[in-house]
């Protein structure tokens, strides 16, 4: 993983990538029935893992950097970033569905946000702990 500028402390979010999709692929049926749509969640769910791979790569070069702001501001473009592409995400689909739109699966992608978030910031943390030897 360091090849690719990355350590163990962003396999959590390679997990649950692999994680959600293999939920998704085993229990389609069952999450149609529940009034889940599979697509949805997997799209949610594969658009959070590029931004958190992006916001790692962010963290990682700002680790490198001898200036202390760099790290707080990754995590803040990280963010910023994330609210943009989410938001423009969401009101594409929205947009697109129509009355097919599928509420539930959105809910999914705002849970499957918050855990990708607190991951990738977990692990920008333990890059920073890591660098300043604590």
């Amino acid at each position: 993983m360091r090849k690719f500028g990355m350590g163990k402390e962003y396999i959590p979010l390679f997990i649950i990538f692999i994680l959600v999709n293999t939920i998704c692929l085993i229990y389609t049926t069952a999450l149609v029935q529940k009034g889940f749509d599979p697509l949805v969640i997997q799209g949610a769910n594969l658009i959070l893992f590029v931004l958190a791979l992006i916001g790692a790569f962010m963290h990682n070069r700002a680790v490198k950097s001898n200036n202390p702001h760099a790290f707080v501001r990754s995590i803040m473009s990280a963010m910023v970033l994330k609210l943009f592409v989410i938001g423009a995400s969401v009101f594409i689909y929205l947009y697109l569905a129509g009355a097919q739109r599928n509420v539930k699966g959105i809910v999914i992608g705002m849970v499957l946000y918050i855990l990708y978030s607190i991951l990738e910031v977990k692990g920008a943390y333990s890059l920073n702990k890591e660098k300043n030897g604590n």
